[in-house]
């Protein structure tokens, strides 16, 4: 009896054992992995924008896996990112969409940040229910057709009016302004922008298109020069151009002023321009203040700079992608689920405000776009001087 007795206490003790330690396992070694592609500009014209989006979205799922995932649905998720280049191209961006979504079977993309490979994305994304949290700044990218995409950063829809109402103060003589943009869907809907951003400010615009990658801006600065206009508005063009369009515009006597419409490198285009003297007073906008003492923004400098180097550029899709990524998962633990994607879209839609790096942001652009799958985010005016970048007009001042 006694035997018998002991027996079935080393069962039950080692029954127990076996419970907790798979219980430990199922609670530390278990956790299901959630793949999200990440189609972005790894090589090509707008390489030095595309990396930031992988490395906003590297940084947040870093934050996720570090305290052993996310929870969704009562179940626990570490997150698997699956990069791919699209090559600034809509071919890229077709082939790695095709890829993400057939082959290795992805319901959530992040990015891209080419209008022509966003668009021709929506071709499979949209009929497929994949969900888009991206960038690009084609208007056609958002529409009442498209429910499954979202767009995380702004657009020249909304850096256009505050560049054309500072141009407007900075340059009060100047009545002509020529838009310069490249021949793709990128270029011509940022120019749209543009252009009506600097008509509504009363000035007479024009329009000058090149093909991507332009080095030699002799043709079209010549006929520039034969006009009245008094700025440039580059509308995106990428950093190693639009600097290159800045040096030659100064180098021939241009008496037009280049204006940016995006972001970009400061150190990059100052090498680019041929120095500080030529990149001096090149304008443009930004949502990020790198000198900003916001503890949540030099909080992730310390961590990007962690990861990335010292050395490392941080871009300004960067700390977008990273408040995109997380309002992502945000949505998804709100959704409940990571399959259900119209539960995930109607999750994301009903958060109201969410606080990031970058600040308050919310959903909008009814008025533009027929659907609020826009965030709406602020952003300051900067201007390199001296060879470096400065912000000389913060969010709401002009």
């Amino acid at each position: 009896m006694e035997k018998h007795k002991g027996l079935m206490l080393i069962i039950i003790f080692l029954f127990v054992i076996q419970f907790v330690l798979g219980f430990g396992l199922n609670s530390r070694g278990e956790a299901k992995e959630l793949r999200i592609a990440v189609i972005t500009a790894l090589s090509g014209a707008g390489s030095e924008w595309g990396r930031g989006i992988l490395h906003g979205a590297e940084l947040a799922a870093d934050d996720v896996n570090a305290q052993g995932g996310i929870n969704v649905g009562g179940e626990k998720y570490t997150i698997k990112l699956i990069p791919y280049d699209d090559k600034y191209t809509a071919a890229g961006g077709a082939t790695a969409v095709h890829k993400a979504v057939f082959s290795d079977k992805v319901k959530i993309i992040i990015g891209p940040i080419s209008s022509a490979s966003g668009l021709a994305m929506q071709e499979v994304t949209e009929k497929n229910k994949i969900l888009i949290i991206g960038d690009t700044w084609a208007r056609e990218f958002l529409s009442p057709q498209k429910p499954y995409t979202f767009r995380v950063f702004m657009t020249s829809t909304q850096a256009a009016p505050g560049m054309a109402r500072w141009a407007k103060k900075a340059f009060p003589k100047v009545k002509e302004v020529v838009a310069v943009a490249a021949n793709d869907a990128s270029g011509w809907s940022i120019a749209k922008d543009y252009e009506e951003a600097y008509q509504k400010g009363g000035f007479k615009v024009s329009k000058e298109f090149s093909e991507r990658g332009t080095k030699d801006w002799f043709p079209i600065l010549t006929r520039i020069k034969a006009t009245s206009a008094g700025i440039i508005q580059d509308c995106a063009m990428g950093v190693g151009v639009t600097a290159l369009l800045t040096k030659q515009t100064k180098e021939m006597g241009v008496k037009a002023v280049v204006l940016g419409g995006a972001w970009g490198d400061p150190v990059e285009f100052v090498r680019a321009a041929g120095g500080a003297e030529m990149a001096e007073g090149y304008t443009y906008p930004v949502v990020f203040d790198r000198n900003s003492k916001d503890p949540a923004v030099m909080d992730f400098i310390k961590k990007f700079r962690k990861k990335y180097g010292e050395n490392a550029f941080i871009d300004t899709p960067d700390p977008s992608f990273y408040d995109g990524t997380n309002l992502l998962f945000a949505g998804l633990q709100k959704a409940g689920t990571v399959e259900d994607t119209d539960k995930i879209k109607e999750a994301l839609e009903s958060i109201e405000k969410y606080k990031g790096v970058l600040g308050e942001m919310r959903w909008g652009g009814m008025e533009t776009y027929g659907i609020n799958h826009q965030i709406i985010q602020h952003h300051h005016i900067a201007q390199i001087q001296k060879g470096k970048e400065v912000i000389i007009l913060k969010a709401g001042e002009f």
